[in-house]
């Protein structure tokens, strides 16, 4: 099945997870209930009926199964996209982080030089006055 060998090769089938059942991997079985033995003497029709009925009854549920497992691994195989794009999503989230964490610290560093260089700037709130006092020592 195409989907389940891309499924592996993405590396998105779980670890101790073998290849799907024979019945889900090929081409269906040959067989027919017709051909299976019968016993001389036995209810023969009644028998071959319900051997027919079973038999196309397993056939439409090996159907749903195989499109149950290729919905199932395209499911898989899309996860693993979502996946990829959340990762690049999250660097990317975490990368502009660090970048305005440096902005901030250099932002923060230049107040500082300007202080020890003795350029004090203050800037009083509209409508405020610095206090007006002397200081002795």
């Amino acid at each position: 099945m195409e989907l389940w060998r891309q499924l592996r090769q993405a590396g998105l089938v779980p670890p101790g997870l073998g290849p799907p059942p024979r019945a889900l991997r090929g081409v269906p079985p040959s067989e027919r209930a017709g051909q299976t033995l019968m016993f001389p003497g036995a209810d023969t029709e009644g028998a071959r009926e319900s051997l027919l009925w079973i038999w196309e009854e397993l056939e439409n549920l090996r159907r749903v199964d195989i499109e149950l497992l290729g919905q199932l691994c395209s499911l898989g195989l899309e996860m693993g996209l979502l996946r990829e794009e959340l990762v690049d999503f999250l660097e990317e989230e975490e990368e502009e982080e660090e970048e305005e964490i440096l902005k901030e610290e250099e932002e923060d560093e230049e107040p500082e030089e300007n202080l020890e260089e003795g350029h004090l700037e203050i800037c009083p709130a509209p409508g405020h006055r610095l206090p007006d006092f002397e200081m002795t020592i």
